[in-house]
């Protein structure tokens, strides 16, 4: 049984709907720092892992997160030093992937982007201060709409930035020079699992010619399931899409692009074509 201020902020995990991974990540690391000062057992370490993971399924950063503060409080390791070097790793990661994306997006480039990414908001910010990058397009990402809030954080850093509809995206690619999304998990296959409308761009990436980066921690690598063992992300609140009476709504916020639509992951350790994502998982 997890004391009530733990239980809550894994419950407050469970129902953000607009966070990204990795800072429902963070928030999992707290939760651990929470329940440390307790004294855990090793047993009840392993409960509150299990349970985070159960919180954001779709989320292997929470999950891989979760089990190495588990594992390495269970060992013994001392919590303030423990919890300060991920928390170091974890923050310090979104300008590692930054740094490394100016290895391979070269020239003065018109990105198109989805949802929000710590990670992608770095990758543009640090283009625009070195002069490449022209204009961002930024689907809106229904239907909690996160693409406004990346939309303005980018507008506030100076970057031209246009908002557009979902539905609009895949026919813009045409006139980007590149695709940037962010990664709720990579699965072992390179298999990209992110929000719903990823899909979409990959395959208008593919019949473009355009290149499809995914920007991520390696944190987030998922070496549980492949493509074809990962579970169908859960459905969210019908409610959300407002569906006529009579009408049944399926709201789904993940979906899977397979590892062939993905042109290379920019992560915090370096540039990966999805072949090489099973090496990585295994180190």
């Amino acid at each position: 049984m997890l004391p009530p201020e733990v239980d809550a902020r894994v419950a407050a995990i469970a129902a953000d709907r607009e966070s990204g991974a990795s800072e429902l990540a963070m928030r999992a690391l707290e939760a651990f720092e929470a329940f440390a000062t307790v004294g855990p057992a090793p047993a009840e370490l392993q409960e509150l892992a299990g349970t985070l993971a159960a919180a954001q399924p779709s989320m292997a950063a929470v999950r891989n997160v979760a089990h190495l503060c588990a594992q390495l409080l269970g060992e013994g390791h001392e919590p303030t030093l423990t919890f300060q070097e991920l928390r170091r790793e974890l923050a310090g990661a979104a300008d590692k992937i930054a740094r490394n994306a100016l290895k391979v997006i070269v020239g003065k480039s018109i990105a198109i982007t989805l949802s929000r990414s710590a990670s992608v908001i770095a990758v543009l910010q640090i283009l625009h201060l070195r002069g490449r990058l022209s204009a961002v397009t930024v689907l809106e990402s229904r239907p909690r709409f996160e693409g406004r809030r990346t939309a303005q954080e980018l507008a506030a850093a100076g970057i031209p930035v246009k908002l557009v509809t979902d539905a609009n995206g895949p026919r813009l690619v045409g006139t980007s020079d590149l695709v940037l999304a962010g990664a709720d998990s990579v699965l072992r296959d390179g298999g990209l699992v992110n929000k719903v409308g990823t899909y979409g761009l990959a395959l208008a990436a593919k019949a473009a010619g355009k290149p499809f980066y995914a920007a991520c921690e390696v944190m987030k690598l998922d070496a549980t399931h492949a493509s074809d063992s990962f579970p169908p992300p859960a459905g969210r609140p019908p409610d959300e899409l407002d569906p006529p009476p009579n009408v049944v709504a399926e709201n789904v916020y993940f979906e899977l692009t397979p590892a062939d639509l993905v042109t290379s992951y920019i992560t915090d350790k370096g540039v990966y074509e999805p072949r090489r994502i099973a090496q990585l998982v295994t180190l």
